[in-house]
């Protein structure tokens, strides 16, 4: 039976620690005027989120809210969304003009559900919608005009300027053996078989050692036209940069409606095509068993706050520039009463992570397994990557197909959903496809082997 997580509390009245204070709060539609190449503004350090035309970029922090326990802290995460309710600003944008609110507050979380988070409202956060039109919110600034405001994230954009796409050397260095990894898939298989789960993911890392740090902007541009249908992220975090393309929605809340669309059985794109899909993928009994795991999970966490859920009774291919996944576009429309509050973004992430395509069934079963058989802490690989408002609407997507960079080292990881009919050497082969997803992207042409045995200079 799946677990699900408790609901949240409710504790309006203990505020959040919040470290930083506001100066000119507003909202702005900016002029014409000269370009805001948003990579370029992201920098090397800053926050991006690119999804269906929208670019988002965070300069700065005025207001970090923090989350001491973690996202499994129904505490905390009732006193983060209480916080950011109480952040406001002069909203001079013109209405119609977007679907956001004006203050908006990123994070991306740890997997591990008991390790310390944080929400970041940027000082500046820019905006340029799909059909062009570019807002930035100032939380923390001077009071300038929006044609000073525009000069001001050129300049910061100018100072940053994206290099040429041309790939850094590389050598692989995996954490674990081949032998290894394909060992604890054999163990993980044998725990099943013995009937103490059903499912378990199972995430192996590599370390990429480049000959210079990349470009960052020339990095995430490239992976954005390699897997445009995903939601490309770059973000701070204690373990570096963390920078990704995740095709996987894990929850996303507009008003009363929530969607979800989870990710659960690979396979390979058929090579040297342009349009052919893998049909055998959804023949296949191993995938379609992985995958019905963690819609089952999704549902049944999802259902008691929803007045409607609609879950369609077969998955559709979604394919990916190397890549093709079982997904289920999950759709819902939450219960507004006066019997318990309609739940934020935020908590729906907490009530659903991890589900069982990065977790496992039953959860708590499968995060032991997770630390038996791993080489260490996940840091924020797997975990929820997203943004929020004081509203309480939100996005996050799952943070995979993704790398945390510190300088010349660009860690990657991949996991694999493990069920009774796995294969220790096809499970090992589905992770070497998804570390190729994210290599393309970091050194585009480089021949790629998970043993460490290929060292390459471009």
């Amino acid at each position: 039976m799946t677990e699900t997580a408790p609901a949240p509390a409710r504790l309006p009245d203990v505020p959040a620690p919040i470290v930083g204070s506001g100066g000119i709060r507003r909202r702005v539609q900016l002029p014409p005027g000269g370009t805001i190449d948003p990579f370029a503004l992201a920098g090397h350090d800053r926050i991006l989120m690119a999804d269906a035309g929208r670019f988002l970029v965070g300069v700065g922090a005025a207001v970090t809210i923090t989350l001491p326990g973690g996202l499994g802290d129904s505490v905390d995460v009732e006193r983060a969304l209480a916080a950011l309710a109480e952040l406001d600003c002069d909203d001079l944008l013109p209405s119609g003009t977007s679907t956001l609110r004006a203050v908006l507050a990123f994070g991306a979380f740890p997997f591990d559900r008991t390790t310390p988070a944080a929400l970041v409202v940027p000082a500046t956060l820019y905006c340029q919608e799909a059909d062009g039109t570019e807002w930035a919110t100032v939380m923390d600034g001077p009071d300038e005009t929006p044609q000073q405001l525009r000069e001001r994230l050129v300049a910061t954009a100018a100072a940053h300027p994206v290099g040429p796409p041309d790939p850094p050397g590389t050598r692989v260095i995996p954490r674990i053996d081949d032998a290894a990894f394909e060992g604890a898939v054999a163990s993980a298989v044998a725990a099943i078989h013995r009937g103490e789960l059903t499912k378990v993911v199972l995430a192996r890392r590599i370390d990429v050692t480049l000959d210079q740090a990349p470009d960052l902007g020339a990095l995430l541009r490239r992976w954005r036209s390699l897997e445009p249908s995903s939601t490309l992220f770059s973000l701070p975090t204690s373990d570096g940069q963390f920078l990704g393309a995740s095709p996987e929605l894990l929850v996303e809340r507009i008003g009363r409606q929530v969607r979800s669309r989870p990710l659960a059985g690979t396979t390979d794109r058929f090579p040297g095509t342009s349009s052919q899909l893998p049909p055998e993928l959804l023949k296949s009994e191993k995938d379609a068993e992985e995958h019905r795991l963690v819609v089952d999970a999704i549902r049944e966490i999802l259902a008691p706050w929803c007045a409607e859920l609609s879950v369609p009774e077969r998955p559709e291919l979604v394919h990916l520039h190397n890549l093709t996944h079982l997904g289920t576009n999950i759709n819902g429309r939450l219960e507004a009463d006066g019997r318990r509050p309609m739940p934020s973004a935020l908590h729906l992430a907490a009530l659903l992570h991890p589900t069982p395509a990065v977790g496992g069934v039953p959860r708590s079963a499968a995060l032991d397994l997770i630390a038996q058989l791993e080489e260490g802490p996940r840091g924020p690989y797997a975990g929820p990557v997203g943004y929020l408002d004081g509203s309480g609407d939100g996005r996050f997507v799952v943070g995979i197909r993704a790398m945390a960079l510190t300088g010349r080292i660009a860690t990657l990881s991949a996991g694999v959903g493990v069920v009774s009919g796995s294969h220790p050497e096809s499970e090992r082969h589905e992770a070497d496809l998804k570390f190729m997803a994210v290599f393309d992207a970091l050194a585009p042409g480089t021949p790629f082997d998970s043993s460490g045995r290929t060292c390459s200079t471009a």
